[in-house]
């Protein structure tokens, strides 16, 4: 059976992989335009391009998917399935009703939560203790299709938004081959979302990074995970509580000590103690111990490199 891949980002690849080893016939891959990236803002290509051009396939790369031109392409490859995987554009009815079968897509949710396009990071920030992979009819309305099948995965307490992603990233290519079997052999189950649980995840922008200190621990504990390693969480440092001395700070990795209070007096975002462990910072209702952090320009470090090469003392202070 002929199918058209549809995905851009490292969490597609995967799902790519496992196609290529599958009875399907993979005939074309579609993804975003090579973008510039880094210092030097060279155009490169996307992780899922990287993976088609190792395996030889077909690429296209339109600017928009949904001109003339381009939907008159994807009708020549008669596809039985379009499989999508964080492509990055919206489809037009018009390709949704291209394939002979369905137009298929996974996300990163146990649909219908987290509707969106970051549903794993904002999973984290909200606290969430289980996270999945949904596949799902598509539809013109996004993230709302029939669910076809969800697997399930616990999030562990100190995992980043990257990590998950990896994990799941291999669940949902699983998923993937189960679910196209099930059409192809029309044992599919089809089930209609409940549009009273839906929640949404919208896009990150680099400001859903910066930290609030006056926030409770396990919140800010959330928050950094969630956006690590994008758009990445940040703070400024003042040596000594002096705005001349303020420098930016990304936070990587921080711990939380159960059952820690701290006096009400303290300013949240204050340097409690340096311990060996990390820097302790005051919080709404504790502290957060920091153990990993980079200042910007320079390379990431473990909290005890940072405290010998900045004299980090108590008194010190991260702000917003």
């Amino acid at each position: 059976m002929n199918v058209i891949f549809m995905g851009t980002p490292e969490f597609a690849v995967p799902s790519l992989s496992f196609l290529a080893k599958s009875r399907y016939n993979v005939v074309a891959v579609v993804t975003q335009p090579d973008r510039p990236k880094g210092r030097s803002k060279r155009p490169c290509p996307s992780p899922v391009k990287i993976k088609a051009l190792e395996l030889g396939w077909e690429i296209l790369q339109p600017a928009n998917v949904n001109d003339e031109p381009v939907i008159k392409q994807l009708k020549r490859y008669a596809p039985d399935f379009i499989v999508v995987v964080a492509f990055g554009q919206l489809l037009s009815s018009r390709i949704i009703d291209i394939p002979r079968f369905k137009c298929i897509n996974i996300h990163s949710s146990l649909l219908p939560k987290y509707r969106g396009a970051a549903p794993i990071n904002w999973a984290i920030i909200k606290g969430e203790t289980m996270s999945g992979v949904t596949s799902m009819v598509m539809t013109l309305k996004m993230d709302a299709g029939d669910i076809i099948a969800q697997k399930s995965a616990s999030i562990f307490p100190d995992e980043n938004a990257g990590e998950l992603e990896k994990r799941l990233s291999f669940m949902g290519a699983e998923l993937l081959l189960e679910t196209l079997d099930s059409i192809a052999t029309e044992t599919a189950r089809y089930k209609k979302q409940e549009e009273e649980k839906v929640t949404f995840a919208p896009k990150l922008k680099k400001e859903d990074g910066l930290i609030s200190w006056s926030e409770k621990t396990q919140e800010i504990h959330n928050r950094i995970r969630g956006v690590t390693p994008v758009p990445g969480a940040y703070a400024f440092y003042n040596k000594n509580n002096l705005l001349e001395t303020r420098k930016r700070i990304i936070l990587l990795k921080t711990r939380i000590h159960e059952g820690c209070r701290m006096h009400e007096s303290i300013i949240p975002g204050t340097v409690v103690e340096t311990a060996t462990c990390g820097i302790h910072v005051a919080t709404l209702d504790g502290f957060i111990c920091i153990t990993q952090l980079q200042p910007e320009g320079k390379r990431a470090m473990d909290a005890q490199d940072f405290i010998r090469g900045y004299k980090v003392a108590s008194q010190d202070i991260f702000t917003a």
